[in-house]
């Protein structure tokens, strides 16, 4: 009997967990599903990792893929309200192809990734420092940014130079892209996420492009929902065929729900059940 209790005293305490996901295709004008593990970020920050292989994309500028937290019983496709600040369900990394074309000399911009918290907004909201995730400040988002769009090949020698250049980061990608997106709580209803992209911190410019590192960089956004209950989701639209996407080695490392997951719930009582009638049987 004790080992059971030692097993559920460990599990009501906020420790950090990683959990495998594996891996997922998506494909298909309309797909979205989401993992049952409930995920608490006001008792620590969440780190979301995974690769995202885009070279599948067959047409351009149509599919939107989707994949972060959501809040528990949310949609698995823009979850919370359309077209709002900050949105009320989650916050997440939109990946999309705008253009596949190929030109090694210069740079093109064909993959774009970008934090969004409500479907029908852009960069534009961008409202967080990483250096200080828990102040939201008036949005500063700009076109002028780095570490939003990536090409696929090559660029000129000039631009190989300019600041934050890095090939195989912003460049000479090949359609493959490893993402990292940390959470965290500022209270129960209102956290930050912030994301590289193979390594490439998020920056703007607020007074136009200069070949200088951006005024606001590293750069985040905030989201609103439940910051107790959080769920991994991902999901795809396209108003016509575009190909595939395949998402690998998806994990996120962070503080589980309090509680046991039904599954758990029920080994345990059949474990204690068992203890008991063998005492009994004693």
């Amino acid at each position: 009997m004790a080992a059971v209790l030692l097993l559920l005293t460990g599990m009501a305490s906020a420790t950090t967990t990683t959990v495998d996901y594996g891996n997922l295709k998506l494909e298909g004008t309309w797909q979205a599903t989401h993992w049952s593990d409930l995920w608490d970020l006001t008792q620590g920050d969440l780190v979301l990792s995974y690769t995202m292989d885009m070279t599948g994309v067959t047409t351009a500028a149509n599919a939107w893929l989707e994949l972060g937290l959501r809040e528990e019983g949310a949609g698995d496709f823009n979850p919370g309200p359309f077209n709002t600040y900050q949105g009320g369900k989650g916050g997440w990394m939109t990946s999309h192809t705008g253009s596949l074309a190929s030109d090694p000399g210069r740079q093109n911009i064909n993959e774009k990734h970008n934090l969004s918290a409500s479907g029908g907004r852009g960069e534009g909201d961008y409202d967080v420092l990483a250096a200080d995730p828990d102040t939201v400040v008036s949005p500063f988002g700009t076109t002028d940014n780095y570490g939003i769009w990536f090409d696929r090949d090559g660029v000129d020698e000039w631009q190989a130079t300019y600041w934050g250049s890095v090939d195989g980061g912003t460049y000479n990608t090949g359609g493959i892209y490893d993402i990292e997106i940390t959470y965290h709580a500022i209270d129960s209803g209102l956290g930050s996420m912030v994301a590289t992209v193979n390594g490439i911190e998020t920056g703007f410019w607020t007074s136009g492009w200069k070949n200088a590192q951006p005024e606001e960089y590293p750069a985040g956004l905030s989201f609103k929902g439940d910051m107790t209950k959080m769920q991994v989701f991902a999901g795809v639209w396209s108003p016509v065929a575009w190909g595939s996407a395949a998402v690998t080695d998806l994990t996120a490392t962070g503080t589980l729900a309090p509680g046991l997951p039904a599954f758990a719930l029920v080994g345990v009582l059949s474990v204690v059940g068992r203890i008991a009638r063998r005492s009994r049987r004693g």
